[in-house]
C-alpha cells in the first residue's frame, strides 16, 4: 500500500512540474502616461521615467538626462515621421540602460527633446524606449495587465501554444539602427502593414491612398471611425484619421490595450491574442 501511495504522490509531483508555467526572461511594470505607457530606468546611476513607444524606431534621450549621465552628444541621425517630417538629432552611443536589474545596450540613441512631441501639460520624462533596445529578444506587450516581458525560448512555446501567427515586418530605418513592427493586414488589393504603435495614444491611422479599404473617406478632414478586422478574431475599432504618410498605417492603443502582442525580433514573428478582462 504504503509503495502505491508513494507512486501517487511522484505521479502527481511529476503532473504538477509539468503544469508549472515556464518563466521568462524578465517582466517589467508599465505605469500608465496620458494615454499610452512608460517604463521606469537607470542609466549611470541616474534613474528617470521613459516612455514605452513601440513604434519610436529608435531610443531616444532627453537633452537634460544625456548631460547627467555624461554623455556629449555628436554627430547627427535624420529619419522621418510618418507623416513625413524630418528630423535630425545628435546622438549618444554604447547606453546601458538598466531596467529593474536587467541591463540592456543601446548601440545608438538619439537625443531629442520629447517635450514638443508631447501635450503641453505632459510630465517630463528622461526619453522614450522603443523596440531597438529588445532587437533579437522575444517581448511580449501585455498592455492590458500592464506588462513588458521578455520570453525564453520555453516561455513563448507556452505563450503561442494555441495562437496563429501573423504576417510581420520589421523596419530598420536610420541606417538600421532603428527598429519597428508592422501586422499585415489583407486586402482585396493586397496587404497594407500597419505599424504597431504602443506611443499612440487614441487613434488609428490609415494613410489616404488605403482610407477605402477599411471603409473611410479618403477625403475626410476630421475624425472618423474605424471598424475593421485586423485578422480572425482581432478588431480594430476606434477613433480613426486618414492623413497623408509614408507608412501604410498605425494601429494605436484603440486596438493594442486589450491585445497580448508578442514579437521575435530575431526570427521576425509574431502573435497577437485578446487579454484577459483589463486592469481597472
Amino acid at each position: 500500500m504504503k509503495r502505491i501511495l508513494l507512486a501517487i504522490a511522484l505521479g502527481l509531483l511529476g503532473t504538477a512540474a509539468v503544469a508549472r508555467s515556464a518563466a521568462p526572461e524578465a517582466v517589467f511594470k508599465l505605469e500608465p502616461y496620458r494615454k499610452t505607457v512608460a517604463l521606469r530606468a537607470s542609466v549611470a546611476g541616474h534613474s528617470g521615467l521613459f516612455v514605452f513607444d513601440s513604434a519610436g524606431g529608435i531610443t531616444l534621450l532627453a537633452p537634460a538626462f544625456a548631460k547627467t549621465i555624461g554623455c556629449t552628444p555628436w554627430g547627427r541621425l535624420s529619419g522621418f515621421q510618418m507623416t513625413g517630417n524630418r528630423l535630425d538629432a545628435p546622438r549618444c552611443d554604447n547606453v546601458r540602460i538598466n531596467l529593474d536589474g536587467h541591463p540592456f545596450s543601446a548601440p545608438v540613441t538619439a537625443v531629442i527633446d520629447p517635450a514638443p512631441l508631447m501635450a503641453k501639460d505632459a510630465a517630463p520624462v528622461a526619453g522614450s524606449i522603443a523596440l531597438d533596445l529588445f532587437a533579437g529578444k522575444t517581448i511580449t506587450i501585455d498592455l492590458a495587465h500592464r506588462r513588458l516581458i521578455v520570453e525564453t525560448p520555453a516561455s513563448l512555446r507556452e505563450r503561442v501554444a494555441k495562437a496563429r501567427p501573423l504576417p510581420l515586418l520589421l523596419s530598420r530605418e536610420l541606417q538600421g539602427h532603428a527598429l519597428a513592427a508592422s501586422v499585415g493586414v489583407p486586402t482585396a488589393q493586397g496587404t497594407v502593414w500597419f505599424e504597431l504603435d504602443t506611443g499612440n495614444g487614441g487613434t488609428v491611422l490609415v494613410s489616404r491612398p488605403y482610407a477605402a479599404l477599411f471603409g473611410l473617406d479618403p477625403d475626410a478632414k476630421g475624425e472618423q471611425t474605424a471598424d475593421f478586422d485586423v485578422a480572425p478574431g482581432l478588431h480594430a475599432r476606434g477613433r480613426a484619421f486618414t492623413p497623408s504618410m509614408i507608412i501604410d498605417g498605425n494601429l494605436g492603443m484603440p486596438f493594442l490595450h486589450d491585445k497580448i502582442v508578442t514579437l521575435d525580433l530575431a526570427q521576425g514573428r509574431l502573435w497577437i491574442q485578446p487579454a484577459e478582462p483589463a486592469v481597472q
